[in-house]
């Protein structure tokens, strides 16, 4: 890998809920010298191919970044994944999921792409979370409601976007302007929506959570961004659900 014009710092954690017999989600992580991509995925339980689905996603979608030009274009990403959902919607026909997208690109604003109740929020372990976005849910559709109602309603499951294979629905855009050196959490509804504020800031520095009751699947990345002068690092205390591909 060549000198880097930036470096990030990335770790993942993801704890089986009790919810659901299997762990749906999952994280791609895609370095190069002049940015990175990562992506975190949340596979519909109610799908029996969405944990497929998930996987597929990260693994395409890392591997064409790595491979894609410089410089490039928030439509680059979507069109990308509309030629994803081209390709594997014709090979699972019963699956769907939540997803964000961080592009992270040296010296140029963040891009976020996002369908679903994945979030991304600037972390800082002396405050609670600041969530950038809203998840696409049925419970705040109508009108704006504070995060934790949205986590305390019947309706939060209820989706209005996401990737399905019957549809393409193309993600929303949010942009993050002076980055700087800053750490962002990317997470699942598992995480956002279930865990208070103080476990939250725990789970992501991998400290030991206690779980309550029927708790979902619960799934974090945090992306710490660096100078220049540092090597790029990637930790998981997970197996199975992180991919990382790096340039050569």
């Amino acid at each position: 890998m060549e000198t880097p014009d930036m470096a990030v710092e990335i770790s993942w954690r993801s704890r089986q809920g009790r919810r659901t017999d299997a762990n749906q989600d999952y994280c791609g992580v895609a370095l190069r010298p002049d940015a990175v991509l990562c992506v975190v995925l949340d596979g519909s339980t109610a799908r029996q191919q969405s944990g497929e689905l998930v996987r597929l996603i990260a693994r395409d979608l890392t591997d064409w970044f790595i491979l894609a030009k410089k410089g490039m274009a928030a439509d680059d990403v979507i069109n990308q994944l509309h030629e994803i959902h081209k390709v594997r919607s014709k090979e699972l026909h019963w699956a769907s999921a939540s997803y964000l997208v961080a592009l992270i690109e040296h010296e140029r604003p963040t891009h976020i792409f996002y369908a679903g109740d994945c979030l991304v929020g600037r972390f800082d372990a002396k405050a609670p979370i600041e969530w950038l976005i809203r998840p696409h849910t049925l419970a705040n559709a109508i009108e704006t409601i504070s995060l934790d109602k949205i986590a305390s309603s019947t309706l939060r499951n209820k989706l209005t976007r996401s990737f399905r294979t019957k549809e393409f629905m193309a993600p929303d855009m949010a942009t993050i302007t002076d980055v700087g050196k800053e750490t962002f959490a990317v997470a699942t509804d598992g995480f956002w929506a279930e865990l208070k504020h103080d476990d939250q800031c725990r789970f992501l520095e991998g400290e030991a959570v206690q779980e309550k009751g029927s708790q979902d699947v619960c799934s974090a990345l945090k992306i710490r961004i660096l100078g220049s002068d540092n090597e790029s690092q990637v930790s998981t205390s997970t197996a199975g659900n992180l991919y990382v591909v790096e340039s050569d």
